[in-house]
């Protein structure tokens, strides 16, 4: 009983968000400085490395030091009989003011 009462509050508490880097050599204050700029979302992809290939793609052509995703959802089959991934991601980039204090 009490981890369903655990697991029923953890979805109102704020949970920390892990972003996936793709840009090396962040100090770790930079990381800490990261925030949201933006969101995106890829409605095509084939495989779960297809969608984080989309994501990272677009998270460079953004200027984005990271991405997560959310709202993971497989539908409809392709011609070829493979289920369609659709996603949503928070692109995040590094907070100068905070940073670099």
């Amino acid at each position: 009983m009490k981890s369903l009462v655990h697991d029923v509050l953890s979805i109102f508490k704020t949970q920390a968000v892990e972003a996936v880097l793709i840009r090396a050599g962040l100090s770790h204050r930079e990381k800490s400085s990261l925030q949201p700029i933006g969101m995106t979302s890829v409605s095509w992809a084939t495989s779960m490395e297809e969608l984080n290939d989309a994501f990272a793609m677009k998270a460079r052509d953004a200027g984005a030091v990271g991405y997560h995703i959310t709202n993971v959802e497989s539908h409809k089959t392709s011609c070829q009989g493979h289920r369609i991934l659709a996603a949503t991601a928070t692109l995040y980039n590094i907070n100068a003011k905070m940073a670099y204090e």
